[in-house]
């Protein structure tokens, strides 16, 4: 057998070689993995060696042997049908897809053109054979994966539409169908531009995320295709006519070529955002609403979320921080800087009612002071708690701060009035008898200083001397400026700590604390005479009168102002019994 190559062309040595073995060996050196020559009968009267290496037989056993026995059964069949319609020379080639065993018992695919020459001096049946198996395994996989792909694609409720390099669409899913109203037999195959064209001639109105008009130009899968570029969350507003407008999120970007350098194609999904963006427009609404009426409120208002943060910081609790209008406090942690509580103390950090509200502290009428940068103190009353949502979480905290630096003004001087007199500001005898009961609480209380210097109470009650006089011949308001004078000057003779009252009329009382006993208590009594003899300068008038003072001091177990109030005006009396008589004796009267 001789060689030619790699077909065999002779079966005896020295045999001539046929003129047309030399075009089985271009035959051999064809591109296909292998070649073989079929009789009309279907054996196999040549084969290349490269059969060895496609089916596993040697080329020498494939001869001899009908072809189809290597085939599956269609493959049999579509041999025997080809070479039978070689044989009625119904055609000359055709293309054949065979399914082979190999020697080793493996299924491989194969694709077969067989040309017919059985014309011709070869008188026989040229295939040529090639491996596809691993092709077709491979587009099989592509396949499948396209199908999963479709199968995600169609599941997503997001609507996505696939143009190609020319901006025509290959492939819209059923979400973006139901979204838009566009069966797929209608999208598909048509440029995107043209669609998007016909729907402005026919009413439908695209507008961007402000509401202004977009053209065709402007869609983000035309876009990217033409730039490359990638767009994320372009809102786009669809009106068609009689209905509300859809409201459309699209993210888009291109679909590059093997090399990466030039789109191939663009993909955009799109999501339906109507209900959420009605949503956020209704929220951000009420949020406006809600401002309004927090920034309307008397009452300062302040809110946190879990972090500790502020949240709302309304005008009142601007104006109550003296903060200006143009200072946000959002975002910030609160700050004690400028809280003291009632009494004046600091207030420590983890002291500060938003925080203890965070903490789960229930805060309800807190007095606090807040110190504005300017200065001005406001007293406040704080309500607070913590806020919790539907499973107990935390989401903050609220408080509530009231100014009640005038209502608390109101109420002291409400106090005042009901302990104070009403014409000169001094103490009236509620007071009086507080303070009075207090003094000798604190005598009772001391420890004593030796004999002459344990710890005494002294009650002055004076009157003044024919005060009835200018009240007869300058009339009750003068006599009323000249009482108010007689306090300031009692006020200012006597210690900050001591009491000055007034019964009413023209009576006063000087409540004192003494150590040296009567002589201490003399000196006072003396001191208050002198000074209101003093003259009184009311108007362009001078007037000088004259007061008698009664002192007593109060025993160590003398437990009753009243008492010891009666003991003081006894005491006057007798002065003032003992000035008259002195002045009638002066005067020649009796004694």
């Amino acid at each position: 057998m001789t060689e030619v190559g790699g077909l065999v062309v002779g079966r005896e040595s020295g045999e001539a070689v046929p003129a047309w073995a030399e075009r089985f060996e271009a035959l051999a050196r064809h591109v296909f993995d292998a070649t073989i020559v079929v009789e009309e009968d279907g054996t196999v009267s040549e084969a290349s060696e490269s059969v060895t290496a496609l089916l596993g037989y040697e080329a020498a056993e494939a001869v001899g042997h009908k072809f189809e026995r290597a085939l599956d059964g269609d493959g049999a069949v579509a041999m025997r049908t080809c070479i039978e319609e070689f044989a009625a020379r119904r055609r000359l080639t055709t293309a054949l897809a065979l399914r082979a065993r190999r020697f080793d018992g493996e299924w491989i695919d194969m694709e077969a053109v067989a040309a017919n020459h059985l014309d011709d001096p070869i008188a026989r049946i040229v295939v040529h054979l090639r491996d596809v198996t691993e092709h077709r395994r491979a587009a099989e996989r592509v396949r499948e994966a396209e199908r999963r792909h479709a199968v995600i694609i169609d599941s997503l409720v997001d609507g996505v539409m696939m143009v190609n390099a020319r901006g025509v669409i290959v492939r819209v899913n059923p979400a973006f169908e139901s979204m838009f109203g566009a069966p797929a037999d209608v999208m598909v195959g048509r440029r995107l531009a043209d669609i998007l064209a016909m729907s402005d001639t026919r009413g439908m109105v695209t507008v961007d995320g402000d509401g202004r008009p977009v053209t065709g130009s402007d869609h983000p899968l035309l876009k990217s295709l033409a730039t490359g570029e990638r767009f994320a969350g372009v809102v786009h507003g669809i009106t068609r006519r009689t209905q509300p407008t859809v409201w459309i999120r699209i993210n888009s970007q291109a679909i590059f070529d093997r090399a990466g350098d030039t789109p191939a194609g663009a993909v955009a999904t799109f999501s339906d955002i109507t209900e959420g963006r009605n949503a956020a427009i209704e929220l951000r609404k009420e949020e406006r609403f809600v401002q309004t009426m927090l920034d309307n409120v008397d009452e300062g208002i302040v809110a946190c979320d879990a972090d500790g943060r502020i949240t709302i910081f309304n005008q009142a609790a601007k104006r109550l921080h003296g903060l200006r209008d143009d200072v946000d406090p959002i975002g910030r942690i609160p700050s004690p800087e400028g809280l003291r509580l009632a009494d004046g103390t600091p207030l420590p950090p983890d002291e500060n009612p938003l925080t203890r509200a965070i903490c789960g502290d229930r805060i309800r009428d807190l007095e606090i002071v807040i110190t504005a940068r300017s200065g001005a103190e406001r007293l406040v009353t704080v309500n607070g708690q913590k806020l919790l949502g539907d499973d107990d979480r935390t989401l903050g905290a609220v408080v509530v701060l009231r100014d009640v630096t005038e209502q608390k003004r109101h109420q002291e001087r409400l106090a005042d009035l009901a302990l104070r007199d009403p014409l000169t500001g001094l103490a009236n005898r509620i007071l009086l008898g507080e303070r009075m009961a207090d003094a000798l609480a604190r005598a009772a209380d001391a420890v004593p200083e030796g004999p002459d210097g344990d710890p005494r109470v002294a009650v002055f009650l004076l009157d003044l001397d024919d005060f009835k006089q200018i009240n007869d011949a300058w009339g009750h308001d003068v006599g009323d400026e000249v009482l108010v004078a007689v306090g300031r000057r009692l006020q200012g003779i006597v210690r900050p700590s001591d009491t000055v009252a007034r019964l009413g009329g023209d009576e006063f009382v000087v409540v004192c604390d003494v150590g040296a006993g009567e002589e201490e208590r003399d000196r006072i009594g003396a001191r208050i005479a002198a000074a209101l003899a003093e003259p009184y300068r009311i108007g362009r008038r001078t007037f000088e009168v004259a007061a008698s003072v009664g002192g007593v001091l109060a025993d160590p177990d003398d437990e009753d102002p009243s008492k010891l109030l009666c003991r003081a005006d006894d005491a006057m009396y007798r002065v003032k019994w003992d000035r008259r008589r002195a002045r009638h004796s002066r005067f020649g009267g009796p004694r």
